[in-house]
């Protein structure tokens, strides 16, 4: 195979992405799964596998863009990167708070109008040329400012810039918006329930904002689960909105015992806080009609596990929408 007019040997069965890190070339990436969509490149010459596509707009695949990660190296015969001007758009931090120790919500600005529906995600690429993605939080508005949750992971190298050094009034590149895990409006009439583990809860609280702006008639459960306390980080706007729409129910939960979760729970008008996994506890009350929707986000092994059960209790493939949290090497350190 011949990439940006050099030759490299393939191996047998492995990805262009495999082949061309296998040979130390620094080429971005990140999920490895397809999702991202970070590893674009460009097909000069060879047979484009239909997967190496999935989720592509028209433009791109008429260009001869793929997705490395899932392109047979076999199949290419000559390959280049892509501008990074053809992919990649600029923003600038305008805003940036603590959500708790750990989680951090970003306000970027883009510099041109983005359309975009609230539960995609865009790919951050800092200074260093790391990228990673992140889900969009909030509606698109006359500001056209983008919100996003930042968890800050051990040993993340992404997280730990935009935490530390990652100031208001920066610059930053940013790619998409992608994904199809947000609301439509002719689901308007249809019960709907959302499942997310940690920042998971990012898209799912841009998908409520959506719906409920948009007059959303249906049952909406929103199931956020957490290790601890601290975890459950929208605790108090979720409550707010339980409280203000007869037709939205947030059910939050914790997968270890805290000691907090008297104070948090106490009070007949409070959110009762239960201990258990979000996704089982959900599984447990499930009561599927033909219309329900259901929306999952955060931890693969969650997400992947969850989509099945829920297929198997009678929730339609085509009314499942997930964005599992891939994470680059998956930390060869432990957490």
């Amino acid at each position: 195979m011949i990439f940006n007019n050099i030759s490299y040997q393939v191996k047998k069965n492995e990805s262009v992405l495999e082949c061309l890190l296998r040979c130390e070339l620094k080429i971005d990436y990140s999920c490895k799964t397809g999702n991202c969509q970070s590893c674009l490149l460009k097909s000069i010459a060879g047979d484009v596998d239909k997967k190496a596509q999935k989720g592509l707009k028209p433009t791109a695949i008429e260009q001869g863009f793929f997705l490395a990660c899932q392109q047979q190296a076999e199949a290419i015969q000559k390959a280049e990167s892509i501008d990074n001007e053809l992919i990649f758009s600029h923003a600038r931090l305008v805003n940036k708070q603590l959500f708790s120790n750990d989680i951090c919500q970003l306000i970027i600005e883009p510099v041109s109008p983005l359309y975009y529906h609230a539960g995609q995600f865009i790919n951050l690429k800092n200074s260093q040329g790391i990228v990673r993605s992140y889900s969009i939080a909030n509606i698109p508005s006359e500001q056209q400012l983008i919100e996003l949750h930042i968890h800050k992971k051990t040993n993340g190298a992404m997280s730990h810039w935009l935490f530390n050094e990652f100031n208001v009034g920066d610059n930053i590149d940013f790619q998409g918006p992608i994904g199809e895990c947000f609301y439509t409006s002719e689901n308007k009439n249809k019960p709907m329930i959302l499942i997310g583990t940690g920042t998971g809860a990012a898209p799912l609280i841009g998908i409520v904002r959506d719906a409920l702006k948009s007059g959303h008639q249906g049952l909406i459960l929103f199931y956020h689960g957490a290790r601890n306390i601290e975890g459950l980080y929208l605790h108090d706007m979720l409550s707010n909105l339980d409280k203000s729409h007869s037709n939205f129910n947030y059910l939050p939960s914790i997968s270890h015992n805290d000691d907090l979760l008297s104070n948090l729970g106490s009070n007949d008008s409070a959110i009762k806080i239960v201990v258990g996994r979000c996704n089982e506890i959900a599984i447990k009350k499930l009561q599927p009609t033909p219309q329900t929707i259901l929306y999952l986000c955060g931890n693969p092994e969650m997400v992947n596990t969850t989509r099945k059960k829920a297929f198997l209790a009678g929730i339609a493939s085509k009314n499942i929408y997930i964005d599992p949290f891939e994470y680059k090497d998956l930390r060869k350190s432990e957490r």
